[in-house]
């Protein structure tokens, strides 16, 4: 069936939609209440060795953080992201056939998309990818695309969607930006260990550094290749089902992809829950990259250092499993499609 209320409007893609945006927030009072909200959230900034973690107080984004992903839950409640149970008032663009592009009705920024499959299918970074590549690049770069793992913060894991932002919003990728772009010396080598460098540029943060994975090309076909090659060393290392626990994201820039991704150990912290001990900090893409969503006030108040970092040593790939991802990444046989990996 096809989606009855489509955007139409002239112009690419990058144009249309902001003006999705600019048009559901006039039309959806939902949209615009929940960005009026946006507007007022309170954050905090900390500083965890060398990187900034914001907090950022949304209520708005309670359900989510709190949703029931257990496989009895999600059969019990209709599919928020199947477009026969969308609202009325939301409009979408239809793109490349198979996905369409929404506003998200509980914004962590402004403006922020959820793409969704237009079938019901779960969560699957092996279909993602693809279409994150071109999303970015069909958006002439001006948003970065992100991807939740089911087990990795995606409060519809059932539903198979992406999310998107505009660019350098997020602190990691920010710090990102700035490592890539610096120049390095033998001295100054920079928090990425680069351990190849062609067809695709893929590096491993250093010690010290949250645990990530980063591959750059101009290749399209390369690219997902090496990532290919990298979930087979996640899965390796970590096992887990149906694939490995991740956050993913693309970004697109003079005609290269910048491909990051954050492998996973645990879903939610120890803590989490809605007790007066507890936190409701469900972490998913944008919190691992720098931007904690917390949806209570009360853990807003009393959040600080050790609280974050606890955060990330649970949820995210210990140091010693990163190590071992590495080794296996340095010293692999497995090439790629031009049957050349050079070392950096």
């Amino acid at each position: 069936m096809a989606f009855d209320r489509s955007f139409i409007g002239p112009g690419s893609l990058a144009n249309l939609v902001p003006a999705l945006w600019r048009q559901q927030v006039e039309d959806w009072p939902r949209l615009r209440e929940a960005l009026d909200g946006l507007r007022k959230v309170r954050t905090r900034s900390f500083r965890l060795g060398l990187s900034t973690v914001v907090v950022q107080y949304n209520p708005g984004r309670e359900a989510s953080s709190a949703a029931k992903v257990d496989a009895a839950s999600l059969a019990a409640r209709p599919c928020f992201l199947c477009k026969d149970n969308l609202p009325k008032s939301q409009c979408g663009i239809v793109y490349r056939k198979d996905w369409l592009i929404l506003c998200n009705p509980a914004p962590i920024f402004e403006p922020h998309f959820t793409i969704s499959s237009m079938t019901h299918q779960p969560q699957s970074v092996q279909v993602a990818a693809p279409v994150m590549l071109d999303l970015a690049r069909d958006l002439d770069g001006h948003y970065t695309i992100f991807y939740n793992g089911p087990s990795s913060g995606a409060s519809a894991p059932d539903h198979l969607h992406l999310q998107a932002a505009p660019v350098a919003l997020l602190p990691h990728e920010k710090e990102l930006v700035r490592n890539i772009c610096c120049g390095r010396t033998a001295e100054s080598p920079g928090w990425i260990d680069w351990v190849h460098c062609e067809p695709v540029r893929i590096g491993v943060s250093r010690p010290g550094h949250r645990s990530a994975i980063f591959l750059m090309s101009r290749s399209r076909d390369e690219l997902l290749s090496a990532l290919e090659w990298v979930l087979e060393v996640l899965a390796e290392v970590r096992p887990a089902r149906p694939e490995p626990m991740l956050n993913l994201f693309v970004g697109y820039a003079d005609n290269c992809w910048t491909v990051w991704l954050y492998p996973r150990a645990a879903h939610r912290p120890s803590f989490y829950g809605l007790g007066p001990d507890e936190f409701l900090i469900s972490p998913g893409a944008v919190d691992v990259a720098g931007l904690l969503i917390l949806p209570r006030g009360t853990d807003f108040e009393r959040i600080n250092e050790e609280i974050i970092t606890r955060v990330y040593e649970e949820v995210l790939m210990s140091p010693g499993d990163l190590l071992r991802v590495r080794f296996k990444l340095a010293h692999s046989e497995r090439v790629g499609g031009n049957g050349v990996r050079r070392s950096c």
